[in-house]
């Protein structure tokens, strides 16, 4: 956990407000922009650890980080186990609709990045994948944002089982899942344990 909690240093960046603006933080609250900031963080720190021989394009795995999620922007981030097929549907649809409204440079790399993530079928896809599991993790260790599991029930077996078969093939990322579930599940911070 020492490691998980020198990580978790930078997380405090997602709660540095700018223009003097204020935001309750007695409730857990999180933008797709700051999840997104993590992504990048955590990238950067388990690329080397999973991939020692660099075989990953980390231009290419900052790309599908950025549009990854543009689906969510016209309704929203549904948490994973409340997403229908509907859901899933209107997130295509409504990534459709923001990437033609991009500049027309983007267009391309936003659709192909986004694209490529949903299908994983690159490995830089598959390593977002898992990162985009396990990110979580580390936002949710907080006083305030760990009472979201219960608030939105999760549970700890669903929650495992998600993030278990996305580091199938990130030995280091999967021990960091063993490691922190273990801790939340002692400390009874799930919905059901």
């Amino acid at each position: 956990m020492k490691e998980t909690k020198a990580l978790r240093v930078a997380y405090q960046l997602k709660r540095t407000l700018r223009y003097f603006t204020k935001r309750d933080f007695s409730v857990h609250s999180e933008s797709v922009a700051e999840h997104l900031f993590a992504l990048h963080y955590l990238a950067l720190y388990f690329q080397p650890l999973e991939d020692p021989d660099y075989k990953l394009d980390m231009e290419r795995i900052h790309q599908i980080i950025t549009f990854h999620d543009f689906g969510e922007m016209l309704h929203g981030d549904i948490p994973y186990h409340l997403k229908t097929k509907e859901h899933e549907a209107q997130e295509r649809k409504d990534a459709k609709i923001i990437f033609n409204s991009l500049p027309v440079f983007l267009r391309k790399i936003a659709k192909d990045n986004w694209k490529d993530y949903l299908e994983r079928r690159s490995k830089e896809a598959q390593f977002i994948c898992a990162l985009d599991k396990i990110e979580p993790l580390f936002e949710l260790l907080d006083p305030v944002s760990e009472r979201s599991l219960k608030r939105l029930k999760h549970s700890y077996g669903k929650d495992f089982d998600k993030k278990f078969r996305a580091t199938e093939h990130f030995p280091i990322m999967r021990r960091f899942v063993e490691v922190i579930s273990q801790d939340m599940l002692a400390r009874k911070i799930f919905w059901e344990n």
